[in-house]
């Protein structure tokens, strides 16, 4: 039964959450160049860092990746109001209110899950949001404060009565935050509870992770986060399975480190050397996670300055797990990157037999937005 989101239709039951520090534009780039059908959603950004900075580019979205929505955070009612309507203006097609993040900078305050503890708040929040503009509303929680405040279904039943067109439900509480095991079994009690869309999320790592929350919670869709961290294809193959029952195969190692390159090509073209570069670290650390023999070339990443740095330690890295065929792969896709942003053919590596089909197009990304 295809999933709506107030007035829109989903293609897709595989929705990539906010993730901070992650799910900008060029991640987000990414992951809609293989799945043009999911649904995502940018960065969470401070509703009241809006009043001072409302062009924020955290909200910065590209032609290509609706549906997105934005995420938006804070207790304020009209500070909240506002920060939707310029996501509204932005172009989103939803706005996400978070009321689950467990962080203890945001939760010191009243944001993020603290909400859980203020359901009347919350409730003023939302209903004031969804006043304020006219594209749907969406709410992201948790189980609950902790295990002796467990009140999802309550806090969901509220979300939907205050005008809620679809939620996210991560399967822990606060005190967890991102530790033990997702409890599925009660995601599975708030979407009986409530009559609008709701995408479990917790502990999906793998196609059959998202096929199974499905069945043991009914949920209308999954929401797949960390998992996708140096792995956005998991994104189609969990599309593609639930769709059809076929598992296609995970890339292989070289897929995976021209698209780590790739990735930090694009962080540095859109933010600048400096912060993209750093940006990167993180991103190419988990894009080698699980390749034998990379521990010491994750070291080695970290202190990466610049683009050609990280080109020769991936070089290296690649020889090691795939050989001259390997490297001569990862290197032409360096390359078909240099041509493409005005460097000679051949230039540094010394190969000049084309290029590969790059899984991210560098061209597509913004150029570096104004601080």
């Amino acid at each position: 039964m295809p999933v709506k989101i107030g007035p829109f239709t989903l293609n897709s039951r595989v929705y990539v959450p906010p993730m901070a520090g992650v799910t900008d534009v060029v991640f987000r780039d990414i992951v809609r160049r293989i799945d043009p059908d999911c649904m995502m959603s940018t960065e969470m950004v401070s509703s009241r860092a809006l009043l001072a900075k409302p062009e924020s580019r955290i909200m910065d979205l590209l032609p290509n990746e609706h549906p997105i929505g934005i995420q938006i955070f804070g207790h304020e009612p009209d500070v909240m109001a506002f920060a939707a309507q310029l996501a509204e203006k932005r172009g989103a097609d939803f706005v996400d209110i978070n009321m689950g993040c467990p962080v203890p900078k945001i939760t010191k305050g009243k944001d993020g899950c603290a909400l859980m503890r203020e359901p009347e708040l919350a409730r003023e929040i939302i209903s004031t949001v969804k006043s304020a503009v006219k594209i749907p509303v969406t709410v992201k929680f948790r189980l609950g404060w902790d295990d002796s405040n467990r009140n999802a279904v309550e806090f969901g039943e509220m979300v939907e009565e205050s005008g809620a067109s679809m939620v996210t439900v991560h399967g822990r509480t606060r005190a967890q935050l991102y530790s033990g095991t997702a409890d599925w079994s009660a995601i599975a009690k708030v979407k009986a509870a409530l009559s609008i869309p709701v995408f479990g999320n917790g502990d999906v790592f793998s196609p059959e992770n998202a096929l199974k929350l499905l069945e043991i919670t009914g949920c209308d869709g999954v929401a797949v986060a960390r998992g996708s961290l140096g792995n956005p294809w998991l994104i189609p193959r969990i599309t593609k399975y639930l769709d059809t029952g076929i598992l296609d195969e995970a890339p292989d190692d070289i897929e995976k480190l021209i698209c780590a390159y790739l990735h930090s090509v694009g962080l540095v073209k859109y933010k600048g050397l400096r912060v993209g570069i750093n940006e990167s670290r993180r991103h190419t650390i988990n894009y080698t996670k699980g390749i034998s023999g990379a521990a010491p070339f994750r070291n080695r990443l970290t202190q990466a300055l610049d683009l050609s740095a990280a080109a020769d330690i991936l070089a290296e890295l690649a020889l090691i797990v795939g050989g001259k065929e390997g490297v001569m792969r990862f290197l032409l896709c360096v390359e078909h990157n240099n041509f493409e942003n005005g460097k000679h053919p051949g230039e540094g590596y010394g190969y000049r037999e084309g290029g590969i089909q790059a899984p991210v197009d560098v061209r597509a990304v913004l150029p570096v937005a104004v601080p």
